[in-house]
């Protein structure tokens, strides 16, 4: 059983009238975990601009963001049920060896703003848990 929570997106204009969100986009034909997970990250940067705490003239760090929105992706990822076998219904790869690869691309990212940035975030997470980090990044900027 997964500990995520969920939220409804608030009105902005009510909370934070400085910055708004007014779509998400994933690219359709992906697989389905991926979409997913593309789809959490990029709520994740829309939880930070919507929140009451976010200040457009003070941003969060590129780095700090991304990397706490690939945790989240990865978290998602990693909440999922497993699969039982390594090969889908239509031969290729099962949903969980996809979820798999989509993990260790997270983790693997070379990347200085999204690899490092999960890394650093991870660590983190590891210590203080998901609330308190993300809590944090907005309190702090890091």
């Amino acid at each position: 059983k997964s500990d995520f929570t969920y939220f409804q997106v608030p009105d902005s204009s009510k909370v934070n009238p400085d910055s708004t969100v007014t779509a998400i986009l994933c690219l359709s034909g992906l697989p389905s975990d991926l979409t997913a997970s593309v789809l959490a990250h990029e709520a994740t940067h829309a939880w930070f601009k919507l929140h009451p705490s976010f200040d457009i003239r003070n941003p969060i760090p590129t780095m700090v963001e991304e990397g706490c929105c690939q945790l989240v992706a990865h978290i998602f990822l990693d909440a999922l049920d497993p699969a039982s076998s390594e090969l889908g219904d239509d031969g290729g790869p099962s949903n969980e060896k996809l979820r798999q690869y989509f993990r260790f691309s997270i983790e693997a990212d070379e990347d200085e703003i999204y690899g490092e940035g999960y890394r650093q975030a991870a660590k983190a997470y590891a210590n203080i848990g998901i609330s308190a980090l993300l809590s944090h990044v907005l309190d702090y900027k890091g």
